[in-house]
């Protein structure tokens, strides 16, 4: 399926330092919104960022539709589905995009409207009838979670969607980051003290490494990590 459609002649790099201004005027993380930064990402243009592009999009999407495929998982949902490039890369059943950008989740059921098995829901209309799904899926997520509480609440809510397994794409690890619409977590001590009854499964090495923070649009310090329901081992 073709990359998403970009509206008007915006190249790549003035609509990413667009973006990158808007953060900046933001004055202070404590005054800082995950939800609000993305919804008016898009609206402004923008994309779900490079690690949904390129060579980081389809290494993501080998790992996660061989996983699917080896595990038999027919049903996934995914937290923070974003601008659909990655999800274009997919080869799944049952699939449902969760995102916060109410934006997004119509391009996306308008893009994808001949998958079937597919759909697209904004996070408070998934919230208001949570599903589950063999497999629950964060992708580049976790890092762009500032807000405690936001945090707190996507992971309950992404082990909760789970019967059998949880894939997470993120760094793992506590770090400062530079932007305020980053910050780096160790995510795995969360499961530890909040998530009884997972086991962490596997981790992928980043075959395209770089370190937190740095600036690149084809390599990431962020890698995979598969957990799954201890009664499923």
């Amino acid at each position: 399926m073709a990359a998403v459609p970009r509206a008007g002649a915006i190249s790549d790099d003035a609509r990413e330092s667009h973006v990158s201004m808007m953060a900046d005027q933001m004055p202070n993380a404590a005054a800082f919104e995950s939800a609000r930064y993305w919804q008016d990402r898009y609206l402004a243009g923008g994309t779900s960022g490079a690690g949904s592009y390129g060579r980081l999009a389809v290494y993501k999407a080998h790992v996660i539709n061989e996983l699917a495929y080896r595990r038999s998982l027919g049903s996934v949902v995914e937290f923070g589905s974003g601008d659909g490039n990655q999800a274009s890369l997919f080869s799944l059943g049952r699939y449902t995009g969760v995102d916060v950008s109410d934006a997004m989740v119509l391009r996306c059921n308008n893009m994808f409207a001949d998958r079937k098995g597919w759909v697209f829901q904004t996070l408070a209309a998934y919230d208001a009838a949570p599903v589950q799904a063999q497999l629950a899926m964060s992708l580049d997520v976790i890092y762009h979670l500032v807000e405690d509480d936001v945090f707190h609440r996507y992971m309950a809510r992404l082990f909760a969607a789970a019967t059998e397994a949880v894939l997470i794409y993120a760094t793992d690890e506590d770090l400062l980051a530079p932007g305020v619409h980053v910050r780096h977590r160790a995510y795995s001590d969360w499961i530890s003290q909040n998530a009884q009854g997972w086991s962490l499964q596997k981790t992928w090495k980043q075959p395209f490494p770089a370190k937190p923070g740095a600036k690149s649009k084809n390599n990431s310090a962020a890698f995979f990590r598969l957990f799954l329901k201890e009664t499923t081992i």
